[in-house]
């Protein structure tokens, strides 16, 4: 387990949404900061939480691909000989030849 993992089990990464309500929050109380200063100090945070939200995306995508390779075909019906070849029925009865 690397330096990473351990910080987000630790640490839980925020949202990307809730690290800029508390930038937000600290610009109100602290007006004499500049927007660069604060964005500066929030940068760390907000990078972590993106890419946090990106690893989220990313395996959601990989949980459903691997459903969809899941999904097997319907086993095709043998459907008999015809000019020396073997013929499979599929589901909706196309004809289907074997080599």
């Amino acid at each position: 387990m690397g330096l990473r993992e351990m910080l987000d089990n630790l640490l839980p990464a925020d949202t990307p949404a809730e690290v800029k309500a508390k930038a937000m929050e600290y610009g109100r109380k602290n007006p004499d900061k500049s927007d660069a200063e604060i964005a500066e100090m929030f940068a760390p945070s907000m990078k972590r939480a993106k890419r946090k939200q990106a690893e989220k995306s990313t395996k959601r995508g990989m949980d459903t691909a691997e459903a969809k390779r899941k999904i097997t075909k319907a086993e095709m019906s043998y459907g008999g000989m015809a000019n020396g070849k073997k013929h499979m029925y599929a589901c909706g009865g196309s004809v289907h030849s074997k080599k």
